[in-house]
């Protein structure tokens, strides 16, 4: 039938207001009751290992604190096992998941009450950690953070638009305590137009999110089973049924008629029916399709529960090629985004306690600086180890063999190949390349002989500038310790090796640009600079430096700009052969050994 343009169909509602297949829209499930929440995970086993198996394996893999003191490493371990932080991490996490959000309260001597502000600076020891999940938690909105000040308890991060205190309702007693002594474990963030404002601070239920894939795999599989109870379906044909149940007593003939056949086929296990217009048989019903039901109904639980089959239902999943391999690694991926919301940031405030109540107890000699990572997720076995090993013996060899033939038509050499070799044991022909291709040639100060400096030309030291570089200038450090070089790894293209140096801004002597740039740089100060002269002929872009060499210098070298990371020594005998090098550090260099030739011999054989 067609209506103002449109067809419809009367018949299925197609075309109307009343079409399912488009005039519909989702409804989300609103608040449910905390008793519901503990009646699933108390009777539900299905529900309670899709909370707990996430919880479980976010921290049984363990963790590495980073620390290179052995002492300092076994006081915090130790600690961390007397307060069973593997336990109340886990079940922080577990109730998280199940309520939304817990919080763990840490009982700290730091002579203030535990409603008030943490005293980092007066912390003498932490005596235990309780958790609380959120169905007797209380933020208190009435106390937000509503900016950033630089008091101890709030300086680490934000803490905009967080509640201050916090109120434990729990059945052991009632009181207020402080967030400074608080360890947060949200299940996920909320948007602030959130449709369910009671979870909005915490985060929403793994319920609300799985409760109807969780209903359809439960009763799938019981009615599965029902089905099978009913597959082969007994038909006893009786003559003139209908005429016989119109009698007074019609009812009770039929029924011992079939309590005498179902007698006979239970005990003698045969059936005694009337040769007369009376049959009986068995009718079979085909169960296709059910286990397709089946398994659709489990790949959709264990996509929006984010757990692979194998750990909800102990299989993996059915169809060819089906090894469960990518199914893990989602769920790594999804328990390491357990371990960054929920874990990190607790972990790391709980250590700074415990490293200040070491240090207040004299079991710390210092403030070890703490690196935490957590342990690998996926762990191979031998047989997958093998494989990866294969894998990587079969990818060096072609990478040999390309060297090879980039070695037999001279575009690389010998000395190359060694120096990609040397590279953190690993070997990239790529990498070779891209440092010796045009436009990017290394510069072989030290193999055979010596490069001759005054193709660059230079002037002697006492035609430098004196006065301040009022044009286009800059200068060149060398920082020496022996005869071993401070180098860096410039942030650009291809990143070549240089040294200290750059413009000089006005006003500024040539030596006073030197130290400035040498203490931006590699965060040194340089002491008794020694000027060797000024490079002419370089590349417009470079201008012409004034070099210094710098062999008593005030601190540590640590690369702390934005123009060259990575700062090392090198040998110049044998460090600088086959490297890509910025151009006007390796005339610098050039420039060393030629104005002062018998001090670079001499470094040269050290």
């Amino acid at each position: 039938m067609r209506h103002d343009g449109d067809y419809i169909n009367l018949v299925n509602q197609y075309g109307t207001q009343r079409d399912s297949g488009s005039h519909y829209h989702f409804r989300g499930e609103g608040i449910i009751p905390d008793m519901l929440l503990t009646e699933q995970y108390e009777s539900n086993g299905l529900f309670a290992k899709t909370i707990d198996a996430p919880a479980e394996e976010a921290i049984k893999h363990g963790y590495d604190l980073g620390l290179q003191d052995t002492e300092a490493t076994e006081y915090i371990i130790d600690t961390l096992d007397n307060l069973e932080w593997d336990e109340k991490g886990t079940c922080g996490i577990r109730w998280a998941r199940l309520f939304g959000g817990a919080i763990g309260v840490m009982l700290i001597d730091d002579g203030r009450g535990i409603d008030e502000p943490l005293d980092w600076d007066n912390i003498k020891s932490i005596e235990e950690i309780r958790i609380y999940e959120r169905a007797v938690v209380w933020p208190d909105y009435s106390v937000m953070y509503n900016i950033n000040t630089a008091e101890p308890w709030k300086a680490n991060t934000s803490k905009f638009g967080m509640p201050e205190k916090y109120f434990v309702n729990s059945i052991y007693g009632q009181f207020w305590v402080h967030e400074s002594r608080c360890l947060i474990f949200r299940n996920g963030v909320l948007p602030e137009r959130t449709m369910q404002p009671y979870y909005r601070f915490w985060g929403v239920p793994e319920y609300l999110r799985i409760k109807r894939e969780m209903r359809e795999v439960i009763t799938s599989h019981s009615t599965s089973v029902k089905m099978l109870e009913r597959a082969v379906q007994a038909v006893h044909s009786i003559k003139d049924l209908a005429s016989i149940l119109m009698q007074d007593d019609g009812r009770d003939i039929i029924l011992k008629r079939l309590e005498a056949v179902d007698f006979a086929r239970h005990i003698l296990n045969t059936i005694a029916i009337d040769a007369e217009g009376e049959s009986y048989e068995f009718k079979t019903f085909s169960l296709t399709g059910v286990k397709d039901i089946l398994e659709s109904t489990c790949g959709m639980y264990s996509s929006v529960s984010n757990i692979p089959q194998t750990v909800l239902f102990g299989r993996s999943p059915a169809g060819m090629n089906s090894t469960g391999h990518s199914d893990f690694e989602n769920y790594y991926n999804f328990v390491e985004r357990i371990q960054k919301l929920m874990l990190r940031g607790n972990m790391r405030k709980l250590v700074d306690v415990i490293i200040r109540a070491g240090l207040a107890q004299n079991k710390l000699t210092e403030k070890p600086v703490v690196k935490l990572k957590f342990n690998p997720l996926w762990s191979m076995d031998e047989k997958d180890q093998a494989e990866v090993d294969s894998k990587k013996a079969a990818t060096q060899k072609t990478k040999a063999d390309t060297a090879k033939v980039y070695y037999d038509i001279g575009v690389i050499d010998s000395p190359e190949i060694r120096s990609g070799l040397a590279k953190e044991g690993d070997f990239s022909i790529e990498d070779i390349l891209d440092s010796t291709g045009p436009g990017s040639e290394a510069i072989d100060l030290w193999s055979g002989e010596l490069p001759d400096a005054s193709a660059h030309g230079y002037s002697p030291p006492e035609e430098m500038n004196k006065d301040g570089d009022q044009g286009f200038g800059s200068v060149g450090v060398i920082v020496m310790k022996g005869s071993n070089v401070l180098c860096g790894m410039r942030r650009e293209p291809g990143h070549p090796i240089g040294g200290a140096g750059g413009h000089i801004e006005p006003g500024e002597t040539p030596e006073q640009a030197a130290i400035r740039e040498t203490q931006e740089e590699f965060g040194i100060t340089p002491k008794n600079l020694k000027p060797l002269g000024q490079l002419k002929g370089l590349a417009e872009e470079y201008g012409s430096p004034y070099v210094f060499l710098c062999t008593e210098f005030d601190g540590e070298p640590e690369c702390i700009s934005d123009e060259i990371m990575m700062s090392t020594w090198l040998k110049l005998n044998e460090d600088f052969t086959g490297l890509y090098m910025f151009p006007p550090f390796a005339a610098t260099l050039m420039l060393l050994d030629k104005v002062l030739p018998d001090q670079s011999k001499e470094l040269h054989n050290e």
